[in-house]
């Protein structure tokens, strides 16, 4: 049995009478069942450990030693034993920076490929949707002192529209470099025009200076009316400078559409494709050098760069304002795309963009950004320095409260002449909000009619639902070569999707609670845990035989009952025979078993909960394969079965799936129908689920190895499943039992 981190009494005295031990020998005391001690490596650190052999010189000073750091470890073993998950759950407004800046840069190339991926797959942009024609229009061209806007509209999606101001240099020889400026939450959207934040004003003296600029709407915003934004925050529209009237009681939608997120749509993946496609505009643009592509934006406009930033290669400098905070988060559904922000943050997505050159605006009085000079501005240099590019990062810090005001936009100004070369002259001093009436009417559809090009918003959402799945479909294996292309990609994708990363072997930690016989049997039970994942949890374990021969992992609700009473009988009566044929049984509890559960009322009372926290299911989905990784360490090249049971028959199943080395994985799907969407997004409520393949993912990666699937629906249909691994020639390690209800142990053999 694997020991806890406490060192036992006894060894100390050991130690005390012993001038050398040999480290073998002393493992050997802490053995049982093939689990061997981490701790003593652990307490003998540096120079006391020479090869395999402790060496002590003096032995009361050694004694000593060891009895203090047995002092130091008793607090800390009793503060970390708990699982601290539900006390950590955070929100936009509970945020607390949580970094581990990596201390060189190959383990943080590692760590930003893996955030990259993981933007894309949370914002339902994996795989890569298809780039439609732009179908581009620009028009009603008017001019200024030194520049010229026009209308624009462009497809991101075929039929759903990008709407926007285009601003471009009069009286300058191109080609010009070229910026993305994205707006925030402003009352007028992109025709925003106050002193805190002209976003016209910004956008005409860029092209004074020199640049090609694109402005476009927030979805929801101004003239993108085909899908709604939250409704609390697009309220009005804007002719020139005067509102038009809004009646506050009319009826606004939310950004919901059920299937379709399922699918992976959501309000800031969409705005994301958005603006990718507008770097795709202002590269077809003859007067556009494709090398020189900036972006900058506030608050929700700095979110969107800072998404932008993360995905899309093609942009060269980049200047957010005022959003990115170690003690708050934007906090709008737009902002907070679910499983985005889990074990991550604005500071650490925006480090992605390092080494290129990044701008990083402040102020004294933003809720987000007060702190920076002496806070986030030195953390984001530490991840600039591991490329020798620390110079490549600045920070201007404003004084004001949240805002793109005129000595924001100065700093900004300088900033982006200097890093993308363009001709000038430096603005230097900014009107704060010109006078815009001379321009016109700057909305692309003020009559609020939609080209014929446009599609219905219904057309829009069955687009995205069909094209979802037909990328699935293209992307699924035809020969056993395909699947270990297919294997490797969409459990990487599934992984980034429930959020769960298996964890590595010497980021576990044990603690051993209980070990005693009942009966002939053996009982134990201990505490394991990922170190940084915040969770400790139960795993109890029955055997009869020092040595096993097989291994097998049980995930299923406390509610079936327990696995080894005092007395050393079980509420499963097939338990024994298990034990009789040399298996050592395992059970996991934690979120795995509902130990542990978040209640709704709970998980409501965050805003947006499911962007920077786990759920129940998906934290089961981390206990079980946390025990999985405990389980073959303890028992290494032993056969390994993962059995899940009742409700939890698709924790195992998604467990096993991200593990990929389960010798077989038994599945009760409880009598559920995992193939009709509804029934899936109530069993796995995560959305995106299906855009990666939902379940038929998670089928064909336990493929690879023995599977039995038991107790379904009678609606459900495996002739896809059957069909497809008998495509990747696995069809002998697919056992379906569409009649059985109850798992017997019998289907083992």
């Amino acid at each position: 049995m694997r020991q806890s981190s406490f060192i036992s009494w006894e060894f100390s005295i050991l130690i005390y009478f012993f001038g050398s031990i040999s480290f073998d020998r002393l493992n050997s005391l802490m053995l049982f069942e093939g689990r061997t001690s981490k701790s003593v490596k652990q307490l003998f650190p540096g120079p006391i450990l020479q090869g395999k052999t402790i060496m002590f010189k003096n032995l009361k000073i050694c004694s000593i030693y060891i009895l203090f750091s047995l002092f130091s470890l008793f607090p800390l073993n009793a503060q970390t034993r708990a699982d601290v998950r539900e006390e950590q759950m955070q929100d936009p407004d509970s945020f607390q920076l949580r970094i581990n800046i990596p201390t060189s840069l190959e383990e943080w190339k590692t760590r930003r490929e893996w955030l990259r991926h993981k933007t894309l797959v949370n914002a339902g942009l994996w795989p890569i949707p298809e780039k439609s024609p732009l179908n581009s229009r620009i028009f009603d061209r008017k001019e200024g002192d030194g520049f010229s806007v026009s209308k624009v509209y462009f497809e991101s999606l075929p039929g759903f529209l990008v709407t926007g101001n285009l601003y471009e240099p009069l009286g300058k020889k191109g080609p010009f470099p070229a910026i993305l400026t994205p707006h925030g939450h402003w009352e007028f959207g992109r025709l925003q025009n106050q002193g805190a934040g002209s976003i016209p004003g910004r956008c005409i003296d860029l092209a004074r200076q020199g640049f090609v600029v694109f402005s476009p709407d927030m979805v929801g915003y101004n003239d993108s009316i085909q899908l709604p934004h939250d409704p609390n925050k697009s309220l009005r529209q804007m002719k020139a400078d005067k509102p038009l009237p809004w009646e506050s009681r009319t009826y606004r939608p939310d950004f919901v559409f059920p299937e379709a997120e399922c699918n992976g749509l959501s309000l800031g993946g969409l705005q994301l494709w958005n603006n990718i496609r507008g770097i795709d505009f202002l590269t077809s643009l003859d007067n556009v050098n494709p090398d020189r592509i900036g972006a900058t934006g506030a608050s929700g406009g700095a979110s969107q760069v800072i998404l932008l930033i993360a995905v899309d290669d093609r942009v060269a400098a980049a200047a957010p304002v005022n959003i990115i905070g170690a003690e708050r988060h934007p906090g709008c559904l737009c902002e907070n795309i679910p499983n985005l922000w889990v074990e991550t943050s604005t500071l650490e997505l925006t480090a992605t963009f390092a080494p290129k050159p990044l701008l990083m605006v402040s102020a004294t009085e933003d809720p987000w950004t007060p702190k920076t000079p002496g806070r986030e501005f030195p953390m984001m240099r530490r991840f600039y320095a591991l490329y020798g590019a620390d110079e490549n990062v600045k920070n201007a810090h404003i004084n004001g409260p949240h805002n793109y005001n005129g000595d924001t936009r100065a700093a900004v100004y300088k900033w982006l002449v200097n890093e993308l070369g363009a001709q000038g002259p430096l603005i230097t001093v900014p009107d704060e909000y010109p006078d815009l009436a001379p321009l016109g009417d700057l909305r692309v559809f003020p009559d609020r009619l939609l080209p014929e090009t446009a599609a219905s918003a219904q057309k829009v959402l069955n687009q995205w639902i069909d094209n979802s799945k037909q990328q699935f479909q293209n992307s699924l294996p035809g020969n056993p070569a395909d699947y270990e292309n297919f294997s490797r990609d969409f459990r990487t994708a599934l992984s980034h999707n429930l959020n769960v990363c298996p964890p590595e072997l010497d980021s576990l930690e044990y603690s051993v609670e209980m070990e005693e016989s009942r009966g002939e049997i053996l009982y134990t039970l201990e505490k394991i845990g990922a170190k940084g994942q915040g969770n400790w949890i139960e795993l109890e374990s029955a055997c009869k035989h020092a040595e096993p021969a097989q291994v097998a992992l049980l995930v299923y609700p406390d509610k079936l009952g327990t696995l080894l009473k005092p007395e050393g009988l079980s509420d499963f009566s097939w338990l024994k025979s298990m034990l009789d044929r040399k298996y050592h049984v395992y059970h996991v509890r934690g979120y795995a078993s509902d130990q542990f559960s978040t209640s709704l009322e709970k998980w409501d009372s965050f805003s947006w909960p499911a962007a920077y926290n786990r759920s129940n299911f998906t934290n089961g989905v981390l206990d079980a394969v946390t025990a999985i990784r405990s389980i073959r360490e303890a028992h290494p090249g032993i056969p390994l079965t993962i059995i899940g049971l009742d409700s939890k028959g698709l924790i195992a199943a998604c467990a096993a799936a991200l593990d990929g080395k389960a010798d077989r994985t038994v599945v009760d799907l409880n009598g559920a129908d995992p193939g009709y969407w509804k029934e899936l997004q109530q069993l796995i409520p995560i959305q995106g689920f299906q855009r990666i393949g939902g379940i038929k993912t998670v089928f064909l990666l336990m493929a690879r190895s023995d599977s039995i699937i038991f107790n379904p629906a009678a609606s459900w249909d495996p002739a896809w499943l059957r069909g497809k691994v008998s495509d990747i020639g696995l069809s002998g390690n697919l056992k379906i039992l569409e009649k059985e209800t109850k798992f017997n142990p019998n289907h083992l053999r």
